[in-house]
């Protein structure tokens, strides 16, 4: 994985030269230490993802740093750097949690694959937590929209209603500002109806046709758009405002898109996702829903 870093903790400029090229060849990036004392600082400043130690250092042996990282409740995937000769030590530090050794001398392809041994537990835990978050995220945004649709058909009036889909969005899919537009009865207008994150004010009506025009396939065409600015050319929204990601889903009423929820970024950072898309289409089925009660001359949540 890009990005990982490993510590070398060894007397030897040669071979801290050495793995200094190999690994950031292969993605990770490099810390170095000559003496056992510089490694345990460098453990506490950079929190590496692997150690690299050599058995023999000039002020300590490998086994005793390994001995003091457990002390201190420290548990760093660690790769034994031995010489011949020093297999028995080697399977001493494999019981105090070395996940592998090498021994020296050793080759390019015996360094990246001993590496990739050694960071696959703590990958698969680091993996596993993140699938437990996003877990518990997806489940408290869709509690948050089912509550949402529970609340819309108890009978807010219009404008609440579309506040709270458009409050919704912008919490669910963690968008700076979200818009919710209905489209007029001649089609030639966009009217405002719901708005989240606002800085300034913006106008509540614009033609179908304002804004970046990649943004015009949702009306057109009546499906999402989801873009993300890479470089310094920001996205015009529809009410003139920038940003550097946006997605928008349209409002299907019998085929046709009769509206649209918006949702965007100002500054750089993650662009959305499916997922993100996913729950706003859900929201934008909400939308619908109210828009029908409305028209139907019911107010919502009556029969």
């Amino acid at each position: 994985m890009a990005g990982e870093t490993i510590l070398v903790i060894d007397d030897s400029a040669e071979l801290r030269s050495v793995l200094e090229t190999i690994l950031p060849y292969a993605g990770y990036e490099v810390f170095l230490a000559s003496s056992g004392a510089e490694g345990l600082r460098l453990v506490q400043q950079k929190q590496p993802d692997l150690i690299m130690i050599d058995l023999e250092l000039p002020d300590t042996n490998g086994l005793k740093i390994l001995e003091m990282l457990n002390e201190q409740g420290l548990s760093i995937p660690t790769i034994m750097m031995t010489g011949y000769g020093s297999e028995g030590v080697a399977a001493r530090a494999l019981r105090l949690g070395v996940r592998d050794y090498l021994i020296k001398p050793f080759t390019t392809e015996e360094v990246l694959s001993s590496v990739e041994r050694a960071l696959v537990e703590s990958r698969l835990r680091r993996e596993q937590a993140r699938l437990k978050a996003a877990l518990a995220s997806h489940a408290r945004h869709l509690k948050l929209i089912a509550t949402v649709g529970r609340s819309l058909t108890a009978g807010p009036d219009p404008g609440e209603a579309w506040q709270r889909i458009a409050g919704s969005a912008a919490y669910v899919t963690h968008a700076e500002t979200a818009l919710l537009f209905l489209l007029g009865k001649k089609g030639t207008v966009l009217h405002l109806v719901g708005a989240e994150g606002q800085t300034q004010p913006v106008p509540t009506t614009v033609p179908p046709t304002a804004g970046d025009r990649r943004l015009q396939a949702v009306l057109e065409r009546g499906t999402p758009v989801m873009l993300n600015s890479t470089d310094d050319s920001p996205i015009v929204l529809q009410t003139g405002e920038t940003v550097r990601s946006v997605l928008q889903v349209p409002l299907l009423h019998r085929g046709h898109a009769v509206g649209i929820l918006s949702v965007a970024r100002r500054h750089k950072g993650t662009a959305f996702t499916e997922y993100d898309q996913q729950l706003l289409t859900i929201l934008a089925g909400y939308a619908i829903l109210i828009l029908e009660q409305q028209r139907s001359g019911r107010s919502p949540g009556k029969p």
